[in-house]
């Protein structure tokens, strides 16, 4: 498998500026591990994160809808978010299912069940994190990647 390194630190490729903090970090992972994912504020590229990369940008305060997915594939994710003056936000991007494909599966066949257990219990947690921030509608959750704040 070779030698797991830590997450490089990735420019962002625009960063708007502003006094909330925002980091993505993308979960290594073997599915859809050659392609970059891309993040986007409100429309805008700002970041292209390579597998098992971060990226770190500004934004203001207020209201602002996030994205995520990989170019050419269908579907995305999408949340809208109300930041707050002066904080930091960091987001987690990972593969939305992980049974994607057959090696995949074939991997996930073997964790114990009480593991399986417990990651949906750490993504329930996110979950209600990411609660706190979203605005009602406009929510999307049908791509490759998925994405949840894991803290603030």
């Amino acid at each position: 498998m070779g030698c797991q390194t830590a997450p490089q630190l990735v420019p962002a490729v625009n960063n708007p500026g502003g006094d909330v903090t925002l980091i993505f970090e993308r979960q290594r992972s073997r599915d859809m591990s050659a392609r970059d994912a891309i993040v986007l504020l409100d429309g805008l590229e700002v970041c292209a994160i390579p597998n098992g990369d971060k990226c770190q940008l500004n934004t203001t305060a207020g209201k602002h809808n996030l994205k995520v997915n990989i170019s050419y594939t269908a579907g995305m994710f999408s949340h809208d978010y109300l930041f707050e003056a002066g904080k930091s936000y960091q987001f987690q991007i990972s593969p939305r299912n992980p049974t994607g494909d057959a090696v995949s599966a074939a991997l996930w066949s073997f964790v114990p069940g009480d593991l399986i257990i417990g990651a949906a219990a750490g993504a329930q947690a996110n979950s209600a994190k990411d609660d706190e921030l979203k605005k009602d509608g406009g929510d999307i959750d049908n791509g490759m990647l998925t994405m949840s704040l894991i803290s603030n």
